[in-house]
């Protein structure tokens, strides 16, 4: 099976906090979407991992996503090596994603930074004829970076604003990792009160900047081509209405 695009996260429910809108969004126009998670969150402080893998394959169900991977890497301990390279570039040359979503770079948690890094290497040593894994060499067009804990400026950003209520849907499959005021479980920020509403607002932000309700962001390495300016800006602009007093 061959995947459109695959969103890859460093554990289950980064993928859906992320950029849920966007599969969504992409799910809707026809795409293929995958998803592959590097661990299984077996360091979190709530849950098991147990549940957490079901809670996974629920996400999966409620974004509509075609296929889940869970490459087994350690929690807490990734880093760019041999195996963790090699595991990602198996995956890209078994779905042959034509679009990649990965972690930036400098995320405050470590996994995230990590596997943004090991997708980027693996995303271009994936195309290396000579790389063998015993498959066919292949290199996706491009990887946009997301947004975790850290955000930077986006390099552009997508209109989710039809799907937002399906991403935090997607998101509550993980019940155990987020408030319950009956949990005896140790507190973390996600399973705060007040976390929905940063999440929330940081949606907003990011729908602003586009003229959208809710929006997510990413960067790019280098500019994306525009092949028709006006058209582009018919409905955006620093004045989306038109209404240069707005």
């Amino acid at each position: 099976m061959t995947m459109d695009v695959l969103a890859f996260g460093a554990h289950p429910d980064d993928v859906e906090l992320t950029v849920g809108g966007t599969v969504l969004a992409l799910r809707a126009q026809g795409y293929s979407v995958g998803i592959v998670d590097l661990t299984g969150g077996e360091m979190g402080t709530r849950g098991t991992p147990e549940l957490r893998a079901r809670e996974a394959a629920e996400a999966a169900r409620r974004l509509g996503v075609e296929e889940r991977r869970n490459l087994g890497l350690p929690d807490g301990r990734l880093t760019l090596d041999e195996t963790s390279r090699s595991e990602v570039i198996r995956v890209l040359r078994e779905f042959r994603p034509t679009l990649v979503l990965a972690p930036i770079e400098s995320d405050l948690h470590p996994d995230h930074g990590w596997t943004g890094r090991i997708v980027r290497e693996a995303s271009f040593l994936a195309g290396l004829e000579r790389w063998d894994t015993g498959q066919a060499a292949h290199r996706p067009r491009t990887v946009l970076g997301y947004f975790s804990h850290t955000t930077v400026e986006p390099d552009l950003v997508i209109d989710i604003t039809p799907f937002f209520e399906q991403k935090k849907e997607a998101c509550l499959a993980y019940a155990s990792q987020f408030h319950n005021p009956d949990s005896d479980e140790a507190p973390t920020y996600i399973s705060s009160e007040g976390f929905w509403d940063w999440w929330e607002a940081r949606a907003r932000s990011f729908g602003h900047r586009i003229g959208a309700t809710f929006g997510e962001g990413f960067v790019h390495d280098g500019p994306i081509p525009i092949r028709d300016p006006v058209k582009q800006f018919v409905e955006f602009g620093y004045y989306p209405s038109g209404d240069a007093d707005g």
